[in-house]
Order: C-alpha cells, then structure tokens, then sequence
C-alpha cells in the first residue's frame, strides 16, 4: 500500500497572484500551487458584529461530593443531540453518560473492558443520524456505535498494524481520531534514536487520513512534534520539554470532515477539506512574553511530576538546564465548529476578567474577530453553544454548557 497526497502545506509561499475572492482589503486570497492562501490583515466584524460568550454557564453537570451519576472525572469528550441532550464521555469510568438539556441524568452505557460496549480509552463521541451514538477508543483503534437508546449496534475494529506497515520507520501510528463515521486521522510519532539532539529539537510526526477498513490511506502534511531539549540527569542524557513548548495542534470536524493543523511556528494554520482542498490560513499576531511567575509555575508542576522518580532538588537542576523562551508561542489549542468556523486560542488572554481570547475565522478562512471565551477546557462549539470543562481549586470537574451570542 502505498501513501499518496503528501502536501507541504506549511511551507507553501504567497504567489504573486491577484486576490481570489472579496473586494475588503482586510483579507487577501491567493492561489499557490493549488492551495489556498489565506492572509487577513484585520477583522472582518465591524462595530456591534461581534460575538459574545456570558460568563455565566447555561447548563452545569458536576458535583463534589454526590450522586456517583453526576460525579465527572477525566471527561474526553462530549457533544449535543438533536433534540438538546448531552453525551459525555467519563474516562474516569468509561462510561457515555447521557444527560437531559437541563444535565439531569438519564442513563449510562459502555464501561471499562475490552468487550463489545466496553472502553479502555474513549476519547471522542459523535452524534450521528436519529441521535445514533458513534465513541472511538483510542487505546484500541475501534469505533462502536450506539443507537439513541443506549444499546449496541455494531463494532468495528481500525487495524493499527496495517497501517504501520504503510509507514516508513521510524514513524509509526500515535493517536487516533475520527474525520467522519467511516474515516480517521492518524497521527504519526517518530521512535526515539539512540542519539540525542544537542539544542531544542522537534521529533518528525505526521498525519494521515485513514479509511476504517484500511482501504485508502492519504497523507495529509509532515510536521514537527512538541520541542524538546536534552538534559543532563543522574540516569544520563534524556530529552525534556522546556516551558511552553512549541507543540503541533490538530482540531477535527466530523460533521464536516474537516481537519485543521497548526504546529505553532507562526500565525499560521492549514486546514484540509474532504474533497482533498487545502487552504492556509494566516493573520498578524503579537506574542506575549513569558513571565517568571508563569516559568515558577511550570516548575512547580513538573516537579510534582518527577517526585516518584527523584527528589525535588534534583528535579530542579536537571530543569534549569532547560531554556526559558522570551514569548509564548504564537497560539495554542485550536477548534472547529459545527458549522465550519476555526476558533484559535491566542497568546495574550484577557486576564483582567479571567477570559480567554480566540480568533474566530470563517469557513474560507477570513478572520471575523476576537471572542473572549470562560476559562474552560472547550470539548465541542456550536452554532450558539459552548461545550467545556470547568476544573476548580481542588480539581473538581464540572461539565459546563455557554451560550454564543451572535
């Protein structure tokens, strides 16, 4: 079998062509090679456009100290039925948990195991035709489906080895996630070597666009994985990554079949249709400088991290080895709504109020504005709701439902 589609999308240069689409200056279009490039200049929102998020939440799913139904640990993912009910993922139980549009709980499937209905790591739930439930475990490669009620309709198993096969070494297949019902995106990771790169380095990885049955496997671009920097231990050289490592993000769209990849170098994204279209999206963007009390806190933490393996003066020394940037990178996580809009996390958040900033562009890629979203881990955007994770100070999960107002 052999991989086709290699694009470099990232390194695609603007032609010297004249603007494709629009007559606002704000945004530039151009043609190069067959991909599509992006470029805005400023957003597209004028006076009182703007979209808007409360900070208070419409719907909250969580308790400390409750009913096992409404106690939330490791939630993966969750998404919205047709008729306004939730289906959340608890990775703590392996559980899909279905819950009415007020989150008062109805029923719950799936559980830990390896058997028809059972989960080792759920990590992404669909909603499909007539409120159908489609979950992809990543620890094993499998799509199981769900009809409306909660019972089992069918497994289906993504042989991981053939697509291995598929690949030259040392790449070989990460994580997975699902495009649509039938497809997935692979991510590629590179197997360490026995040298270790001297200076902050990136890994080779990649990603490819799998059917279920490993019948077609296209690449969709080749990329850099999370920087990394070899330190000095008492168990030798090993890589580590420093604070705010530059990382590659991926955001999906099943409901579209829509992938979007950024790997965090610029203020750059490239995004991948399903009829094989390729367009780079660009904007200006300022980065943030990194302060100390930002590097403290990533000490802190992986220190906590490290305590198992060696004392917390040691895990110090080895990290002071480690070089602290001067700015955050350009951007972090990415989504894609339901409705085709790409949200990108920026560098600078609007800390006065305890929000967080996203550039919001349209389906063809034109930058629409900024949106000032709760400090939340977003699982799924609507066209006028939010979906997040809401962590308090003893690391407490509560599920939390905002409304977009357009």
């Amino acid at each position: 079998m052999r991989i086709l589609g290699l694009a470099l999308v990232a390194a695609a240069a603007i032609c010297a062509c004249s603007p494709a689409g629009g007559s606002s200056t704000s945004v530039e279009v151009t043609d190069s090679a067959g991909v599509t490039i992006v470029v805005s200049h400023e957003p597209r929102w004028g006076a009182g456009d703007a979209w808007s998020v409360p900070s208070e939440p419409q719907v909250t799913i969580g308790v400390f100290n409750g009913p096992k139904e409404y106690e939330l640990f490791n939630v993966s993912a969750a998404t919205r039925r047709s008729d306004g009910d939730y289906i959340v993922v608890d990775g703590g139980t392996r559980e899909i948990r279905h819950y009415d549009d007020e989150g008062t709980f109805i029923r719950a499937f799936g559980g830990t195991g390896s058997g028809p209905g059972e989960f080792r790591n759920p990590s992404q739930v669909l909603v499909g035709v007539s409120d159908t439930v489609v979950v992809w475990d990543d620890a094993i490669y499998r799509i199981t489906r769900f009809d409306s009620a909660g019972e089992l309709a069918s497994v289906q198993s993504v042989d991981r080895s053939r697509i291995a096969k598929a690949i030259e070494p040392p790449l070989y297949p990460g994580t997975g996630e699902l495009v649509q019902d039938e497809e997935v995106l692979v991510r590629l990771v590179e197997k360490a070597g026995k040298a270790i790169p001297s200076g902050v380095s990136r890994r080779r990885s990649g990603a490819l666009r799998v059917s279920a049955d490993v019948s077609s496997i296209d690449t969709l671009m080749f990329f850099g994985d999370i920087e990394q920097v070899s330190v000095r231990g008492p168990w030798g050289y090993s890589p580590v990554a420093p604070a705010f490592a530059k990382t590659t993000v991926i955001a999906v769209q099943p409901a579209l079949s829509r992938v979007c990849i950024g790997d965090q170098e610029r203020p750059e994204v490239a995004c991948f249709g399903p009829d094989a279209s390729r367009t780079v999206i660009r904007w200006a963007s300022e980065v943030a400088p990194v302060t100390e009390q930002e590097v403290e806190a990533w000490l802190e933490t992986t220190v906590a991290l490290w305590a198992q393996k060696m004392s917390e003066d040691i895990a110090r020394q080895v990290l002071a080895q480690a070089p602290v940037p001067a700015a955050r990178p350009y951007y972090f996580r990415i989504v894609l709504d339901l409705v085709g809009n790409l949200w990108v996390e920026a560098s600078r958040s609007s800390a006065a109020s305890g929000s967080v900033d996203h550039f919001v562009f349209d389906a063809n890629g034109a930058l629409l504005g900024v949106v000032a979203l709760p400090p939340v881990e977003i699982l799924e955007i609507g066209d006028n709701y939010i979906i997040g994770i809401h962590r308090d100070e003893v690391d407490i999960e509560y599920l939390q439902v905002f409304d977009i107002v357009k």
